[in-house]
């Protein structure tokens, strides 16, 4: 029986209905790219791969890391901002890029437009660590050490406007000192200008210190009262898909709960959080009004 166009035409739109209600459920069909704005190594690169083996794992495709240092991460965020929305490019990206740094320059994205919260991965509190070799051996000395001698104590950062570089301004109007910062394009090459005595001090997460602590190569201390978290968290450009993003948000999540993920990340002092996209949009929403309190106090202007 021969068929109608009309009715040829119906079985096409049926036919392509169809495939594009399939296609979220297939995702995904071949390796995703997780940008990581620093370089390798560093507590946020750490963290990220921990994270991108798990979920490789749970997806059933390679979930690969790239590292796209410079301009405190914002090179990467907005290569991923600007990617295609098919959740094959996803950012693990931090505070700075997502928070802070919007608020004092002129960006080529906009968070809040061009991204879409996946899961917030984890909260990194800062300690401050400083070279064995400079004579130290608790935060009180150092604030002694700063005082008596203003802007000579560098303390290096990832990169201007990230949240350890905020965190070590906050740490000089809480001390009354003034300390000199040092921006680099991520945590470790910072580690090793602060193991070969170029800078004296560093504000870090728990997971990029303890390794260095064990070996007795830096000191740490904390301050009474004073304490910062840098957000750990996976976005995506807006336009993905919501089943894909659920379907990311699932990986992740399942990802953090493993005893293996457990070990390395909790085990490192990080809190895990692994929530809901709603969730992250929420937090974004009161780290935005925090922060930007901290940057009017600060007049902070990027370097």
């Amino acid at each position: 029986m021969k068929m109608t166009s009309m009715a040829r035409g119906m079985c096409a739109l049926v036919g392509l209905a169809l495939a594009m209600n399939a296609w979220p459920q297939q995702f995904p069909t071949k390796p995703i790219k997780m940008i990581v704005g620093f370089a390798p190594g560093g507590s946020t690169d750490i963290l990220a791969r921990i994270v991108a083996a798990g979920m490789s794992t749970q997806l059933g495709q390679q979930v690969i890391v790239e590292n796209k240092p410079g301009a405190s991460a914002a090179i990467a965020t907005d290569l991923v901002a600007k990617a295609p929305p098919d959740g094959y490019t996803v950012c693990f990206c931090t505070l700075g890029a997502l928070v802070i740094l919007p608020m004092i320059e002129k960006l080529t994205y906009k968070p809040e437009k061009d991204l879409i919260p996946v899961t917030h991965v984890a909260n990194q509190p800062f300690v401050v660590v400083v070279r064995s070799s400079l004579g130290v051996n608790s935060l009180k000395e150092l604030v002694a050490l700063a005082k008596a001698s203003p802007g000579k104590i560098t303390f290096g950062s990832p990169g201007t406007a990230t949240p350890s570089h905020l965190t070590g301004e906050l740490l000089a109007v809480a001390t009354g000192t003034k300390l000199t910062h040092v921006p680099y394009k991520g945590d470790a090459p910072a580690i090793q200008d602060l193991l070969g005595g170029s800078i004296d001090a560093m504000m870090l997460s728990a997971i990029g210190v303890k390794p260095l602590v064990d070996s007795g190569r830096v000191k740490e201390s904390g301050y009474p009262g004073f304490q910062t978290n840098n957000l750990q968290a996976i976005f995506v450009p807006t336009g993905t898909p919501p089943d894909i993003v659920t379907k990311l948000n699932a990986a992740a999540v399942a990802a953090l709960k493993t005893p293996e993920a457990v070990e390395k990340i909790a085990g490192q002092g990080l809190i895990i959080v692994a929530d809901t996209p709603a969730s992250l949009g929420r937090t974004m929403q009161e780290e935005t009004v925090r922060w930007g309190n901290v940057v009017k106090q600060l007049n902070l202007k990027n370097e």
